[in-house]
């Protein structure tokens, strides 16, 4: 349980935005960015795919009881692999770790994905795809980010494609027919509803990401610089701005498939526009003082 609850999202974006906010903003623009794209490949191979989790097809698997509430939807790929891949994959792959620290981090990513296998709610294949699709995407991106400083304008080109992908791929989940099975209680295995929710949020975090690196980048340049002090404040301010956001303004929204694509839009609005706009604010006015 301790390591599949680090593939879990909300994980992955708050140590994301202590790294954008605080510790090297060009590597958690990169792991956002391919957060943004891989959660809608994961998103648009679920719709396809719609393959049932290990206990439905095999009555022999018996997940663990307390983790069964979030194993919702469609099983391949796992998208618990692909959001631990994305930061921990990323990190070893751009983050100028030493090696020691590769390692480390490469053992509690396979351990993570071992424990998917292991809590009984995805098969071998759905953490193998999950983790393999996941690396094409780390290393596109990558490349894609090496260019920048040659194409200061590849980042609005990145993100008006991920923009078209995520209005299309919606379109696409919410157009197509999907299996209409029942369990022996006469309830749908997999109900489409959910499926739509997640595209919802899956577009609404990628739409947000997307349009807030390249304004961030031309508008607000914030920087990560300043003492140990000054940046555990920034970042507990920012996880208390964000908590607020997530627990407040995000269930305001609904659970519908608008209210959906808001509550993730406002919340990587926030973490990628609205704090780095705070965080120039008090810069400048730090530096006019």
């Amino acid at each position: 349980m301790f390591c599949t609850n680090f593939g879990e999202t909300s994980v992955a974006i708050v140590l994301i935005a202590a790294i954008y906010w605080c510790l090297d903003k060009k590597l958690g623009e990169y792991l956002y960015i391919t957060q943004g794209w891989a959660d809608l490949v994961n998103g648009l191979a679920k719709v396809i795919a719609c393959i049932y989790r290990p206990w439905v097809l095999d009555p022999k698997v018996h997940p663990l009881k307390e983790i069964m509430v979030g194993a919702t939807g469609y099983s391949f790929p796992s998208g618990h692999v692909t959001t631990a891949t994305t930061y921990l994959g990323g990190t070893i792959l751009r983050g100028g770790l030493k090696k020691p620290l590769k390692i480390v981090l490469a053992i509690f990513l396979a351990l993570i994905l071992f424990s998917r296998n292991y809590v009984g709610v995805h098969s071998v294949l759905d953490v193998i795809f999950g983790f393999l699709f996941t690396l094409c995407v780390l290393l596109i991106i990558s490349k894609l980010f090496d260019k920048l400083d040659e194409n200061p304008n590849l980042d609005i080109v990145i993100g008006a494609v991920g923009i078209i992908a995520a209005i299309l791929i919606v379109i696409y989940a919410l157009t197509k027919s999907y299996p209409m099975d029942y369990d022996a209680a006469g309830k749908l295995l997999v109900d489409p509803a959910i499926l739509t929710l997640d595209t919802f949020r899956n577009a609404g975090a990628a739409i947000a990401i997307f349009l807030s690196w390249p304004i961030e980048r031309r508008f607000i340049k914030f920087s990560i610089d300043g003492d140990t002090e000054t940046k555990i404040l920034r970042f507990l301010c920012g996880f208390i701005g964000l908590e607020f956001v997530i627990n407040v303004i995000a269930p305001a929204l609904g659970e519908n498939p608008l209210g959906a694509f808001f509550q993730y839009f406002s919340i990587m609005l926030f973490i990628m526009l609205i704090y780095p706009a705070i965080i120039k604010y008090f810069q400048n006015r730090s530096k006019a003082e």
